[in-house]
């Protein structure tokens, strides 16, 4: 009976918070805009094409097997992939790995196959290196052969972030150490004539014969926080087996908004400025590893502040806004894909909480960072490109550092999308939205809004609602889904031209589909936009 009761008690809460997000959401819109921007689409200029499966998970070892034993978190991923852009990646890595002395069985495997199944979820898989025993990595890899469908896995990660390696007491690496190690290890795991140490017929990848290699099975150089420059990932791939990077399938880089938890607050962690910086840095590696190399390159590791994240920052409204920004950021630079990191499902920054009541593993919790990704999702849908946009006015200098406008067009439909994030905390704008040319537009496009409740939104953790929604214990939906239109009208100088009213501290979505689309687009889709 009093589990009962706690149970009845959870669904009140979920409610009560569902009707308070909806009061803050309609007082936040009616705050007079305090500054305007101009922004226009150039209809012209398609960008980069946002890749299938760009959004993903990273889950250390432990416990990353309650992504499927656990039925609601399934239910949580299946929310985000409701939108048609494909099945989301898991990494399965981070400090976890190099600390992993032993071999996963099929406590592990099992969930994993049947959470391919269920999602079409995939793997990037880590592999202790820092121990320096090919062997134990060995025997690490051909398990996950033989314990996962060869489909779900997208490749093996090698060690994780090596390039704090030096800094470990009683380290045996170096520079000079770590080339050969990471070669090495990638030798040794690929090419069959060095399964000495352990029966041929036991060696899975051998099937090609003893002195069979397999290339491009592997992701690195995992180096941490961005500390990477053009010339190093040139560097990594051009001694990689001395020829071009042929074990690697992929590159990757982690990323965090700041590498101290000291002196940030929620205001500090939308800072464009370090932004510019670090994504101005992203795109010369992704240059290196896709137009010099020809490898995609991922950022499969990243969240808002690391060793676990900080209170009132990475785990407030803010850290919805990063996520979501972010997220567009790394598409813009040219990455394939992020996954944000869960840690074992109980860090300040993770999407989804794992908990305990009472001593027993309770629903997953969502925390802020989910609505990030669930609103990303929403916006790219089945295939999206970036749009090429410019600020043709501002109503005052520092417009640009708090009113953002990402532009894009659906592959499939034509549509047009733009996603709107006001990281001011205090002060509500008006995004005037230009499309350069007419193009057979609808004359009313739609809204979706992400808010959060309370007097300083930018530090809520609680009333989060994306178009009037929101989710609770296990994903649980409270509230009605509420989205708004906005009229299309003839801009003086051609095309079409719409204004959407962004609350401080919060984001929209808007969607202009083709005239001849629009009856749909008021169509409730899956999910929740």
């Amino acid at each position: 009976m009093a589990r009962k009761q706690q149970h009845n008690n959870h669904i009140c809460l979920i409610l009560l918070l569902g009707l308070a997000a909806a009061s803050a959401g309609l007082a936040q819109q009616q705050q007079a805009p305090a500054f305007t921007t101009v922004t226009m689409l150039d209809i012209d200029s398609p960008g980069k094409t946002i890749p299938q499966s760009f959004m993903g998970f990273s889950h250390e070892w432990p416990y990353v097997e309650e992504l499927y034993t656990i039925p609601q978190y399934m239910d949580i991923i299946k929310l985000l992939q409701s939108f048609g852009s494909g099945p989301l990646v898991l990494r399965v890595g981070g400090g976890s790995t190099d600390k992993l002395t032993t071999v996963p069985g099929p406590e592990v495997w099992g969930p994993l196959s049947k959470l391919h199944a269920a999602t079409g979820m995939k793997y990037i898989l880590g592999l202790n290196l820092f121990l320096n025993d090919v062997a134990l990595a060995r025997k690490q890899m051909d398990a996950a052969k033989a314990g996962l469908p060869a489909s779900s896995i997208i490749s093996f990660e090698i060690g994780n972030e090596p390039d704090y390696y030096f800094n470990k007491p009683s380290t045996h690496w170096n520079g000079t150490k770590l080339v050969a190690g990471w070669n090495g290890t990638t030798d040794y795991l690929s090419c069959c004539f060095h399964t000495e140490w352990y029966a041929m017929a036991e060696a899975l990848s051998c099937r090609n014969g003893p002195s069979s290699c397999e290339y491009g099975q592997f992701t690195g150089p995992v180096w941490g926080h961005l500390n990477l420059r053009n010339t190093t990932m040139d560097w990594f791939l051009k001694t990689n087996g001395k020829t071009n990077g042929k074990w690697v399938e992929m590159t990757s880089v982690h990323w965090y908004k700041a590498t101290s938890e000291t002196f940030n607050t929620p205001v500090t962690l939308l800072d464009e400025v370090p932004i510019r910086k670090e994504m101005t840095n992203l795109k010369e590696i992704v240059r290196v590893s896709e137009q010099v190399y020809g490898k995609p390159l991922r950022v499969a590791e990243m969240n808002t502040i690391s060793n676990s994240g900080r209170d009132g920052v990475s785990n407030v409204f803010a850290a919805a806004l990063w996520t979501l920004d972010a997220s567009l950021e790394v598409a813009a630079a040219g990455g394939v894909g992020v996954n944000f990191h869960q840690g074992a499902g109980q860090n300040l920054y993770a999407a989804i909480i794992r908990w305990y009541d009472n001593g027993r593993l309770a629903l997953p919790q969502l925390r802020p960072p989910f609505f990030g990704m669930l609103l990303f999702q929403m916006a790219v849908r089945g295939g999206s490109r970036l749009m090429g946009t410019q600020v043709t006015h501002a109503s005052d200098a520092n417009n640009s550092k708090f009113l953002k406008v990402w532009a894009l067009q659906d592959v499939q439909t034509g549509e047009l999308r733009w996603v709107i994030i006001n990281k001011d905390a205090s002060r509500a704008a008006s995004a005037v939205l230009w499309v350069n040319r007419p193009s057979g537009y609808a004359s009313e496009a739609s809204v979706i809004r992400m808010t959060a409740a309370g007097p300083n939104p930018l530090s809520a953790t609680s009333g989060i609602t994306v178009a009037g929604v929101s989710y609770g214990l296990g994903g649980a939906k409270s509230g009605e889904r509420r989205i708004e239109a906005a009229k299309v009208s003839k801009n003086a100088k051609g095309g079409q031209m719409l204004t959407v009213q962004v609350p401080a501290g919060s984001a929209a979505l808007v969607r202009l589909p083709l005239a001849k689309e629009q009856a749909a687009l008021r169509t409730p889709a899956a999910g929740s936009g």
